[in-house]
Parts: C-alpha cells; structure tokens; sequence
C-alpha cells in the first residue's frame, strides 16, 4: 500500500536517468541535510509530483522539481526557541525559496501538533499525493526515512554525473 517505503539510494538508482533528474536529487539530498542540521532528524518524507512519474513520455519533459511533505519532529527546542530558529532559516520552509534553493516543492508537518490537525495534515497530503493532479488517476507515493542512506546516494550520483 501507499506510501512504499525506501530509501535514498533506491531513488537515485531508479529515477537518476537523466541530467535533469541528477540535478533535482542533488538539491533533495542538500535539502534533507539542511533539515537536519535545523534539528529535524526524526521523522521521513513522502515524495510525489511528476518527479516519481515518466513525464519524459507522457508529457514530452523532464520533471522541474520534486514534490515533498516531512513529516518530522523537533525535540528540545520551546515554542520561542523554534519560531526563532524558524525566522532564521525560513528558505527551509517556504516552498517557493525550497524550489528555488533545493529544486524541491517541500512542505513539513510537525508531529508534535494536537492530535485531530495531524490527522487532518495526513489527510489533505495523502488526498493530494494519491491522485494525479490533471486526471485524477490513483498513483501511489515514495516513503524516505529522514536517517536514510544519503551518502551513499550521494555518491552513487557522482558516479553517475
């Protein structure tokens, strides 16, 4: 069932097959790493978009951005703490400095929330990444630890560049 879990050097050895796609893994990679210098090492991602798809043959392009939630928590950090952290390092979370910065179309979920909006957060993100957008297709969704094989990955992508 959907979300299929696995990791990182999976991802770059199924979907690294072009310049394009190398590039756009390249900025997943510097982005998972700069969540998790921000604090968020517990937690995974769900990645979708036209990246996981053969846009190549059904739309004639190559994939412009990957398209990803993290779901992560913050430990040891109070609630003045984080908004500070977070006003420092705000193109970590805002999706258009993320696509600009990472090639990513990233969005974050905190876990720690009240239970019934974590449940709703789950909810619209699965409603969104399960269907295609322009025919409404059932299409499953990628699961990535945020503790994956990313260096190995990394360095199965410079082998590949």
């Amino acid at each position: 069932m959907s979300p299929y879990e696995t990791s990182m050097s999976s991802i770059v050895q199924r979907f690294g097959t072009s310049a394009e796609r190398l590039e756009i893994l390249v900025g997943l990679i510097r982005y998972r790493q700069a969540l998790r210098d921000f604090g968020f090492t517990a937690g995974f991602q769900w990645i979708d978009g036209s990246f996981v798809e053969d846009v190549e043959r059904t739309r004639n392009r190559a994939p412009q951005d990957i398209d990803l939630v993290t779901f992560a928590r913050l430990t040891g950090v109070s609630q003045a703490e984080l908004k500070i952290k977070v006003q420092q390092n705000q193109g970590l979370f805002l999706p258009k400095e993320t696509r600009r910065q990472y090639q990513c179309d990233a969005y974050l979920v905190q876990l720690d929330k009240e239970a019934s909006l974590l449940v709703d957060d789950t909810r619209y993100w699965f409603g969104l990444f399960s269907h295609q957008r322009t025919t409404s297709l059932w299409k499953g969704m990628l699961k990535l630890d945020l503790q994956s094989d990313d260096t190995q990955a990394l360095q199965l992508l410079k082998g590949a560049a």
